[in-house]
């Protein structure tokens, strides 16, 4: 196991360092490329590589992210209790991870409002949000040097409760981060796209909380005396079950009745994501909120 962790750790250094020169390389090529694109100036085939190369390091930078959010789980899984450092980072590399898809959209719609003569907005979101991801990488990749996410322990049982309350708290922001992006469907009714918007989006936002159910269903499969909830849990779930029933109900009830004269607009390809969501949302707090309280 302590092998493993090394290599991981390691693997994470270097993924951070290539992620933060990506970065540099990012911040060069849209100073560069910025003022002809605005200017509607016609990009050489070097140019247009250039950019599709920031693409290809999105994707290198995804999977720091992916990595460095495994290690994470894995120094909280073996620790006696959740602290808060290491909570709040996997916080924020969650949605440090969710803004890459964020950056692959925004550049997508400058290329095309480029090459059809339109203005691009988007460049003021480009440079904030990359900000963050730099900082947010830079801290990471930091503390992997120092073996900050290295368990002091492997021998100790670990604690598969720890790994079901971080389940909670990615289904906190996923669902959270859906319901406010589905909502901007009723803004913005006439821009929405059943396909870019509700199902593809959709799909990027669950990722993390897929991502995360999955590895809490793996570490319970490696169990031999496997037990799904203990006692406690399986009150919780109830509980919050019970809960989720109730509030989506009456949240269904109240989109039925807002919308009731035209059902056919926009609400027809929003109610499932809607739904989906504040499902998610609200079962993840009640779990952690039922699990405080015992």
């Amino acid at each position: 196991m302590n092998k493993k962790i090394r290599k991981l750790q390691i693997l994470n250094i270097i993924l951070g360092f290539l992620s933060l020169a990506i970065f540099g390389y990012a911040l060069y090529v849209f100073l560069r490329l910025q003022p002809k694109m605005v200017a509607f100036e016609v990009l050489s085939d070097i140019e247009s590589g250039m950019m599709t190369g920031v693409g290809f390091g999105l994707l290198i930078i995804l999977a720091f992210y992916l990595l460095s959010l495994l290690q994470i789980a894995i120094y909280i899984k073996y620790s006696e209790l959740i602290k808060t450092i290491p909570l709040i980072l996997f916080i924020i590399g969650v949605i440090s991870m969710l803004l890459v898809f964020s950056d692959v959209a925004l550049l997508n719609d400058i290329n095309k409002q480029f090459l059809h003569g339109m203005t691009q907005p988007e460049w003021s979101l480009v440079y904030p949000i990359m900000g963050f991801q730099f900082v947010i990488t830079l801290i990471i990749t930091v503390l992997h040097i120092s073996g900050f996410f290295k368990p002091e322990q492997y021998d100790k049982v670990a604690r598969d409760s720890n790994i079901y309350l971080i389940v909670q708290y990615v289904g906190v922001i996923c669902g959270l981060m859906g319901l406010a992006s589905s909502s901007l469907g009723f803004v913005f009714p006439r821009a929405w796209s059943l396909t870019i918007h509700t199902t593809m989006g959709g799909i990027i936002l669950l990722f993390p909380y897929v991502l995360s159910v999955a590895y809490w269903m793996l570490t319970k499969f490696k169990e031999k005396n496997r037990e799904w909830w203990d006692e406690k849990q399986l009150q919780d779930i109830g509980k919050s079950a019970l809960l989720t029933l109730l509030i989506d109900t009456g949240f269904l009830l109240m989109l039925f009745i807002l919308n009731y004269n035209h059902l056919d607009g926009v609400v027809s390809i929003l109610w499932l994501p809607l739904y989906l969501f504040a499902t998610i949302f609200v079962f993840s707090v009640g779990n952690l909120y039922f699990s405080r309280k015992g």
